[in-house]
């Protein structure tokens, strides 16, 4: 069954709210028009407003089973809509069974290449929409760009056919510093991971925001990406640690959510969402760690899995 459009409502506090679109007719919040005037008047939001889905939010495997129902058990991806663009960060299992918007272009944004960021890329139903254009870009890694990693992840014998064997039309990128997807402007910056990752900043009219997984904290990292997220709408930062496991993990290449509520508060960001949660932590231990959290800064949010935000 096709889900109704939705809204989402976000109040300065981060208390998110998800409703039908419908719901808000009925009850003359907005005022009625016909299915056709009501196609074009999203269609026209869709181009002022700069939309971002948590498609994924747990960190290094998936999860499943009733402990994880609320903040949820894919790997990471975002999905990021603004004008005629659909971009995706990161293709872990909160890709799978996704399908895109028919009118908008499509491009996918690697951090890095490890297989929890990779694993749901051949279930992504774009691949399988023959004439459909895929861009991906990604910077090499220990001497490997995005056509051979994808090559050699993704064919014989570990998968029955390779990605660019799809119906879709897969083009592969190098990471510059700086370009444009439409009229989205994208920033990317090194982070601090073992093996590197890629900190992005998608930029789309006056709202912009950051997405700074598989990112460890150090004093040198730390003022790079400060100055990077400088006054962002919205900043989503790994904090798949708690402060007492990161000190058995240093050198893992993750963060805390305490150290990221440093961070957004440093660069001014209007928002911050702790994502890449660890596998065995359960909704019930991120609820605790996320009312800590709130204690120290009200703008801060664990993200589950489907949240969304109209920036």
């Amino acid at each position: 069954m096709k889900m109704p459009r939705q809204a989402v409502c976000v109040s300065s506090s981060v208390i998110w709210l998800v409703m039908p679109i419908d719901f808000l007719y009925n009850v003359g919040y907005l005022s009625y028009a016909s299915p056709k005037d009501r196609k074009e008047r999203a269609f026209e939001m869709d181009r002022d407003t700069m939309i971002v889905t948590m498609l994924g939010t747990r960190g290094s495997v998936s999860v499943s089973g009733e402990a994880f129902h609320e903040f949820g058990g894919a790997t990471t991806c975002v999905r990021v809509c603004a004008a005629d663009q659909e971009i995706f960060l990161d293709l872990g299992s909160g890709i799978v069974g996704v399908k895109p918007e028919p009118e908008k272009k499509v491009s996918i944004l690697l951090t890095h290449p490890h297989l929890d960021h990779l694993t749901g890329l051949p279930f992504f139903k774009g691949l399988s929409e023959k004439g459909r254009r895929i861009e991906v870009y990604l910077k090499p890694r220990n001497g490997l760009g995005i056509f051979h990693v994808l090559r050699y992840l993704y064919t014989p014998p570990l998968w029955p056919i390779g990605i660019f064997d799809y119906p879709a039309d897969v083009h592969v990128n190098g990471m510059p510093e700086r370009f444009s997807l439409g009229e989205v402007a994208v920033s990317a910056m090194d982070g601090n991971h073992p093996g590197g990752s890629t900190i992005f900043r998608l930029s789309y009219r006056d709202v912009s925001f950051v997405f700074a997984t598989d990112y460890e904290h150090t004093e040198e990292a730390d003022q790079r990406l400060i100055a990077f997220a400088q006054d962002c709408s919205l900043l989503i930062y790994d904090g798949q640690y708690t402060s007492e496991e990161y000190e058995r993990c240093r050198g893992f290449g993750h963060s805390t959510a305490e150290h990221g509520i440093s961070i957004a508060k440093a660069c001014g960001a209007k928002r911050l969402w702790i994502t890449h949660h660890a596998p065995e932590h359960t909704d019930e231990m991120l609820r605790e760690l996320e009312q800590e959290a709130q204690q120290m800064w009200d703008g801060i949010c664990f993200a589950r899995d489907g949240m969304e935000l109209a920036l």
